[in-house]
């Protein structure tokens, strides 16, 4: 198969979960699409629109990138990567009140397998894969639904620590030492991602990196250490007094 040409379901397995071998194949070649490439540093999504008026979006089946939303000089951080589906140009000017700039970096080169009309049209006869499809965006709106909550705790401590585990749940790695998150999270990006300012994070970090909940690799990978936190400490001992 040619390098600019991926099936969906080469580029990720997921999609023929249930399917008998006979139809594996064959739904693997009416999801054949086009792919395109992006290299690391700021992404202009707007050029990226397929010409074509029905281009429905992406899929990320390999790399790393993030979507920087800012509104009034403040701004958050979603990151993304393999699996998500994405329409990075559509943004409704007339869908809310409240103006917002977005942009996009790509941290790590990135493959991603174009959605258009034609693939549409061509996975009909297989709807369990546009189920799939409709799956991601769930997913998706689901991790932000979580980084949203966590983002309502006072502490930035707890932030933190909540967002590594919230990152590790996809991403994560088990090692003897303690769970990798092998991901490039500097303080501003982790400050982006919490929603604090970076000063506050480097104290934050150095607090849970004393207490032995979380330390860092040699090679800038944080490593979070024992379980996933139940219930935050200071509020344990809280309930004590």
């Amino acid at each position: 198969m040619p390098n600019d040409v991926v099936s969906l379901l080469d580029a990720d397995p997921d999609f023929g979960d249930g399917l008998d071998p006979a139809t594996f194949e064959r739904a693997r070649l009416a999801a054949r699409t086009r792919v395109q490439r992006l290299s690391p540093g700021e992404w202009d999504a707007a050029a990226a629109m397929e010409p074509e008026i029905h281009h429905r979006g992406f899929l990320i089946y390999e790399g790393l990138l993030t979507r920087e939303v800012e509104v009034l000089g403040r701004q958050c951080v979603e990151l993304l990567g393999p699996g998500d589906v994405m329409r990075p140009w559509q943004w409704d000017p007339e869908g809310s009140h409240v103006q917002a700039e977005v942009g996009w970096e790509v941290l790590e080169p990135a493959r991603l397998a174009v959605l258009d009309h034609a693939l549409v049209q061509r996975l009909a006869p297989f709807p369990q894969l546009g189920v799939e499809l409709f799956s991601r965006g769930i997913r998706r709106a689901h991790a932000l639904a979580i980084a949203l909550a966590i983002s309502h705790h006072q502490r930035v401590d707890d932030r933190l620590c909540l967002t590594l585990w919230h990152l590790a749940e996809r991403w994560g790695r088990v090692t003897p030492d303690g769970v990798v998150v092998p991901l490039p999270l500097s303080h501003q990006r982790l400050a982006d991602l919490v929603g604090a300012h970076r000063p506050s994070v480097t104290t934050a970090m150095g607090d849970l990196v004393r207490e032995g909940a979380v330390t860092r690799r040699d090679d800038g990978e944080w490593v979070l250490l024992g379980q996933p936190p139940e219930r935050l400490r200071h509020h344990r001992l809280a309930a004590l007094t």
